[in-house]
């Protein structure tokens, strides 16, 4: 058995990963600024204070703390309070980790938009950060992680759209759709990448289960916006004849923020498989078959 400190355990990635652990027989113990369950420890990062009575315990932290970004538009309030909330309470818990004297690992999520847009290469782990805001907070991002080799073992997951039913992207995108209005975003060529939970949560265990160290795309694959949303409906058995929805309208509505829906790109996931990860579901028809067919 495990014991584990997970941030950002309340949202959909950290409650999946809480309970996939939890079953394997595993200690797990989240971070909250509101703790109202057994197993939650007080933080707030801004205000520098953490409950300390069980971070003697803690052996792995999964950090997967950070502000939504897709809850509001990016004024340039919001990328300095996006990045601060990734950057601040990664510091904080560098802080917190001498209080941990069991700690040996720290795995933090990351974002696959880090490489910028519109282009056909398909992006390893290896190529450049892009110059949009999307490639600065993640860079931000990973730079505060990374600062965790001083004390243990890092790896980071590039995450791209994660696919579940209970929340995220993927539920707002299926509300229209269930109405009968599914249609493109867009062009709808642009490539998008994606992954299910499952294989998600999977990945974090693999890496903390043989100590991989370093930086992972997570992702199954990628996959056009069109079809994506084609795939969608026809596994909803709705119809799929509406125009595409113009950029412009997009841009008009969720202003910067539109282009992780409008703009292309591609990511590779060799290097995971490399390290012994086998997805669950290797194409998103697979994965949506799944999804609808265990919905509530």
């Amino acid at each position: 058995m495990t014991t584990f400190l997970i941030s950002g355990g309340r949202g959909l990635v950290g409650k999946s990963l809480g309970n996939m652990l939890k079953r394997q027989g595993h200690e797990v113990y989240k971070l909250s600024r509101r703790p109202k369950k057994k197993g939650h420890i007080y933080w707030n990062p801004e205000k520098q204070r953490i409950d300390e009575k069980h971070l003697d315990k803690i052996e792995v932290i999964i950090n997967l703390a950070g502000a939504n970004i897709g809850a509001q538009k990016w004024s340039d309030k919001r990328k300095i309070e996006l990045i601060n909330s990734r950057v601040n309470s990664i510091q904080f818990l560098k802080q917190t980790a001498s209080k941990m004297p069991k700690l040996n690992y720290f795995i933090s999520a990351s974002g696959i938009n880090c490489y910028g847009y519109n282009t056909q290469v398909e992006k390893e782990e290896s190529h450049e950060y892009g110059n949009d805001f999307l490639s600065e907070l993640v860079k931000e991002w990973e730079i505060a992680s990374n600062s965790f080799k001083e004390i243990c073992p890092v790896a980071i997951l590039r995450i791209a759209l994660v696919v579940d039913k209970k929340g995220g992207a993927l539920k707002k995108i299926m509300k229209p759709i269930r109405l009968g209005l599914g249609s493109p975003l867009g062009s709808g060529q642009q490539y998008l990448p994606w992954i299910h939970i499952k294989d998600l949560c999977r990945m974090f265990i693999h890496c903390i289960e043989h100590k991989k160290e370093g930086t992972f795309n997570a992702a199954n694959g990628y996959i056009s916006n069109q079809e994506f949303m084609k795939t969608i409906s026809k596994k909803m058995k709705k119809p799929f004849f509406f125009p595409a929805i113009p950029k412009r309208i997009l841009s008009f509505f969720l202003g910067e923020m539109s282009t992780m829906l409008t703009e292309s790109l591609k990511v590779s996931n060799q290097k995971i498989k490399q390290n012994g990860f086998e997805f669950l579901f290797p194409d998103f028809d697979s994965a949506m078959a799944h999804i609808v067919k265990n919905e509530d």
